[in-house]
C-alpha cells in the first residue's frame, strides 16, 4: 500500500533530451511530449448561392475528417462572412492515412440545411508546418456540387499540420468534441487558457476623528463608532465616546481591493452599540482618488462632510491610502508562491525561469457515470494562473502542454491540481454541478538543481473523511532555469518580506483577515474570465479551508517536535556516555582534545566549525535522491481512526449529534491532559530555578548568594582556563570516582518551591 504513494522517476520521450543535438536550442515544446494535430482555418465565403432569393443564406461551414466533425457560426441573411474559426483534430485519432478531409458550405435559411458546396482533401496531401514557421496564408477554393462538378461560391481556407505549440492551438475547436455531444456553447469550457490574477492592494482607512455630530442620544454613555463598506466586505471601527459630536478614532482600518479602482468606500457614522444602533450619516468616497503609498508613510488628511438624507449630519476626518508596500497572500504564508509587493517598482530582478510541461494523468477514478472522466489541469505560480484543455472521456489523458514562469525567490512552491469539468452539458449546468477536484501537488523550487530537467509522475492524494484514497497519478517534466547563480544566492541574504512589512508589520489576525478578503476577490474577478475559473477551483488550489483541531495533525506536529529535539538529546546521551567511561577510547581523545582547547583556546572556533563542515559532508550520502512528496508516515494518515478524520473535515458549527460531540469531546480532554501535564513539569523546573534567588525559600537564597561569594572570589584569584579545566575534568572523571546518589546541583534544585504548590 505505501509503495502506492512513492514519488516514481520516468522517462518520457520530450524534446529536451535532443537539445544537445540541437546545438542547445530550445523551443515552446522541449519538456513535453510532441502530439501532431491536423488544422482547419474557416476564413470566409464570398459569392454563395441564394436559394431563396435575395440576402436570404444563412451560411455555416461543416468540417468533417472521418466520424469527427464540427460546424462554425451560422450568420444569418448574408452570403459573405466571415468565421476565421480553427478546427483541429490530433492525428492520432486518424486510423485510416487515406482519411479525406471534407468542408461543406450549407444554407440553414429554412431550417433545412441545404447543400451549397464543398471541398475536400487528402489528409495525406496537407503539409507540416513548424512553429518557427510563420503562420500558413490562407487561399480561396471554389466549391464543387455533389455531382463533383464546379459551382457557384468560394471558400478561403488553410489546413496544416502542427504540434500543441502552434498558435491556432489555445483557440482551436476540436472535432473530437462533437462526439462527446457538447454544445458548441459550451466548447469555451474545454479550451485551455492563461490568466493573470488581478493586483491586490491594502487600502488603509485612517479614522482621526469626526466633527459637529447631529447626534440622536446626547448622553455621554452614548458611544460612536464607523461602518467602512467595500463591496461584500465590512469593516467596524472602535467605539468612541460621543465627545458631545466629536469623537476621537485614531484606528486604522485595512481593506483588501483589487485592480482597477471603480468602487467607492461608503463610511456610515453609526451611534449605540454593535447589538443596537442607528445610523447618523454617511458618506462616499471613490477608492481610485485615494493616495498610492509605497514607503509607509501617512496620506494627507481628508475632511469629507457627513450626510444624512441629503442634509449636513457632520464632519469626518480619515486618511485614505493604496499602500503598495505590503504582499497582499492569498496562499498560505508557509507555502506561498509569491513575495513580492504589490507596487512592481519595488520588486526584486528576477533570478531566473521556472518551466513544465504537463504531460498526462494515468488511473484517474471515474467522477461522473458511465466510468467518465473530463479531466483538465490548473497551476499556479505567482499571479500567473494556467489552466489546460480539458480531455473529454478520458481515465489516462494526455494533455502535453508547456508554460513558464519567472522566478523572484527560489524559497517559493508551485501548486498543480487535477480537476473533473462539470461545465460541458446543460443539464449539469443547471443542476449546480461543480468542478470536482481530484488531487493536488505542491513543488517546492528551492529543491531544484538549476538548469537540471526533472520529470516525476506524482501521485494524486486526497485525505477524506473516509480515509486517504489515492486519485491516481499525474507526470510531469520541469526545470529551474537560472542564468546567474549569484544573484541566487544573493537572495538568501535578503529578507522574505517586502521591507513594509518589517517597518510597519501587520498583526498575524490582519494577515488572515486581508488573505481571506484576497481569495474573494481573486475568485470573484477570475470567475467571470472565459472560460472562467470557479471558485471551488481557487479556494482548492489556495488552501481556503481553515485548520481546526485535528488529533492527527497534533500527532504529528509533537512527533516533529520530539524529533528536532531529539538531536539534542543525543548530545546529551553521547556527552553523558563519555563522562561514564562507556567507551575508554572516546574519553581518553575527549579528554585529549580539551587538553589541547584549554592550552590553545584560540583553536576553538575552527574546531568547531570543522566539526560542522565534517557532519555536513557525512550527510551527503544520506541527501534525497528525489524531490520532496508527502510522508505519510509522518503524517499519521494511516493511524488516525475514520472518526478522527470526520473530526478533522467536520465544518463549524458541527454537523454530528450530541453524542458523537460528547465522545469527541472526552477524547480531547484525556489528549489535551496529557500535553497540559508536559507544559506544567516544564513550567515547574523552571520555576524552581527562579526560587534559588526569589527569598521564597530564605535558607536556600542565603546558601545560594554564599556561593556565588564563594565562587567569586575563586574566580578573582584562580585563572579562567584553570577553573575550566578542573570542572571538565570533574565531568569526566573515571566511575571509581562517582557517587550513586544524586549531585549537590540536583539535590539543591529539587528542593526548591515552585508556583505549583500555590495552585488548586
Amino acid at each position: 500500500m505505501k509503495g502506492d504513494f512513492n514519488l516514481k522517476v520516468i522517462s518520457p520521450n520530450i524534446g529536451a533530451k535532443n537539445i544537445a543535438g540541437n546545438g542547445g536550442i530550445t523551443t515552446g515544446t522541449d519538456l513535453v511530449e510532441i502530439n501532431l494535430f491536423l488544422f482547419v482555418r474557416i476564413v470566409k465565403a464570398r459569392d454563395l448561392l441564394e436559394h431563396y432569393g435575395l440576402n436570404n443564406c444563412d451560411p455555416y461551414v461543416e468540417v468533417k475528417v472521418g466520424r469527427f466533425k464540427g460546424t462554425t457560426l451560422c450568420f444569418r441573411s448574408c452570403s459573405d462572412r466571415e468565421w476565421n474559426q480553427v478546427f483541429a483534430l490530433e492525428k492520432g485519432k486518424i486510423q485510416n492515412p487515406e482519411t479525406t478531409l471534407e468542408i461543406f458550405v450549407k444554407d440553414n435559411a429554412l431550417r433545412y440545411d441545404e447543400y451549397v458546396g464543398r471541398i475536400s482533401f487528402a489528409v495525406s496531401d496537407i503539409p507540416t508546418r513548424f512553429p518557427t514557421d510563420s503562420a500558413l496564408a490562407p487561399q480561396w477554393y471554389g466549391l464543387e456540387d455533389q455531382m463533383g462538378n464546379k459551382c457557384r461560391g468560394e471558400l478561403m481556407i488553410s489546413s496544416w499540420v502542427g504540434s500543441q505549440a502552434d498558435e491556432a492551438f489555445p483557440d482551436s475547436w476540436h472535432l473530437h468534441l462533437s462526439a462527446a455531444s457538447i454544445c458548441i456553447c459550451n466548447i469555451a469550457n474545454t479550451r485551455s487558457q492563461i490568466y493573470l490574477m488581478p493586483r491586490i492592494w491594502c487600502l488603509r482607512v485612517n479614522l482621526i476623528q469626526a466633527q459637529g455630530l447631529v447626534l440622536e442620544d446626547r448622553t455621554e454613555r452614548s458611544q460612536i463608532f464607523i461602518q467602512a463598506s467595500l463591496g461584500n466586505f465590512t469593516h467596524t471601527s472602535k467605539l468612541a465616546k460621543n465627545n458631545n459630536g466629536n469623537p476621537i478614532w485614531n484606528e486604522n482600518l485595512f481593506i483588501a481591493v483589487a485592480e482597477p479602482f471603480d468602487q467607492h468606500l461608503v463610511l456610515s457614522v453609526v451611534q449605540g452599540t454593535l447589538g443596537s444602533h442607528k445610523r447618523l450619516g454617511m458618506c462616499r468616497f471613490p477608492v481610485k482618488n485615494a493616495d498610492k503609498i509605497v514607503d509607509g508613510s501617512l496620506p494627507s488628511t481628508k475632511t469629507i462632510v457627513v450626510k444624512r438624507n441629503g442634509e449636513f449630519a457632520g464632519r469626518l476626518s480619515m486618511g485614505l491610502s493604496l499602500d503598495g508596500g505590503y504582499h497582499i497572500f492569498d496562499e498560505d504564508p508557509k507555502c506561498s508562491s509569491d513575495m513580492n509587493p504589490t507596487a512592481k517598482t519595488l520588486w526584486r530582478p528576477s533570478i531566473g525561469v521556472f518551466e513544465m510541461g504537463i504531460l498526462n494523468a494515468t488511473g484517474l477514478p471515474a467522477m461522473k457515470l458511465r466510468d467518465r472522466t473530463d479531466a483538465y489541469c490548473v497551476a499556479k505560480y505567482g499571479s500567473k494562473w494556467v489552466r489546460t484543455r480539458t480531455v473529454i472521456n478520458s481515465l489516462s489523458p494526455k494533455w502535453n502542454e508547456q508554460y513558464s514562469w519567472d522566478v523572484y525567490d527560489p524559497c517559493t512552491f508551485i501548486t498543480i491540481s487535477v480537476f473533473d469539468n462539470s461545465q460541458l452539458h446543460e443539464e449539469d449546468i443547471a443542476a449546480g454541478a461543480i468542478d470536482t477536484r481530484i488531487g493536488k501537488v505542491r513543488i517546492r523550487l528551492s529543491e531544484l538543481e538549476t538548469n537540471r530537467i526533472y520529470s516525476y509522475s506524482y501521485p494524486l492524494v486526497e485525505l477524506q473523511p473516509s480515509g486517504l484514497k489515492k486519485m491516481g497519478e499525474i507526470q510531469l517534466a520541469f526545470r529551474f532555469c537560472c542564468p546567474d547563480m549569484i544573484n541566487l544566492c544573493k537572495v538568501y541574504t535578503l529578507p522574505t518580506h517586502p521591507a513594509q512589512h518589517f517597518a510597519n508589520p501587520l498583526s498575524l489576525a490582519l494577515i488572515h483577515g486581508l488573505r481571506r478578503q484576497t481569495m474573494l476577490l481573486v475568485s470573484s474577478k477570475m470567475s467571470k474570465t472565459e472560460p472562467p475559473l470557479r471558485r471551488e477551483v481557487i479556494e482548492y488550489m489556495l488552501d481556503s479551508r481553515e485548520i481546526t483541531w485535528s488529533m492527527r495533525r497534533c500527532r504529528a506536529d509533537f512527533e516533529r517536535i520530539t524529533i528536532l529535539v531529539s538531536g539534542l538529546v543525543a548530545i546529551y546521551t553521547q556527552f553523558d556516555s563519555i563522562c561514564k567511561w562507556k567507551n575508554p577510547v572516546s574519553t581518553f581523545i575527549f579528554s585529549l582534545v580539551l587538553s589541547i582547547l584549554i592550552v590553545h583556546p584560540q583553536h576553538l572556533l575552527p574546531m568547531m566549525f570543522s566539526c560542522l563542515i565534517l557532519h555536513v559532508l557525512q550527510q551527503l550520502k544520506k541527501k534525497p535522491r528525489k524531490l520532496s512528496h508527502i510522508d505519510l508516515q509522518l503524517s499519521h494518515v494511516h493511524t488516525a481512526s475514520v472518526d478522527e478524520l470526520e473530526e478533522e473535515f467536520d465544518p463549524i458549527p458541527s454537523k454530528f449529534g450530541d453524542n458523537i460531540m460528547r465522545n469527541r469531546y472526552d477524547r480531547l480532554r484525556s489528549t489535551a491532559g496529557k500535553y497540559v501535564a508536559l507544559m506544567g513539569d516544564f513550567a515547574t523546573r523552571g520555576e524552581k530555578l527562579q526560587s534559588l534567588l526569589s527569598w521564597q525559600d530564605p535558607i536556600a537564597t542565603m546558601l545560594i548568594m554564599s556561593l556565588c561569594l564563594i565562587t567569586g572570589i575563586v574566580t578573582l584569584t584562580v585563572p579562567f582556563q584553570a577553573i575550566v579545566s578542573v570542572w571538565l575534568f570533574y565531568l569526566l572523571r573515571h566511575p571509581i570516582l562517582r557517587s550513586p546518589f544524586p549531585t549537590l546541583y540536583e539535590n539543591w534544585v529539587s528542593r526548591m518551591p515552585s508556583k505549583l504548590d500555590s495552585m488548586i
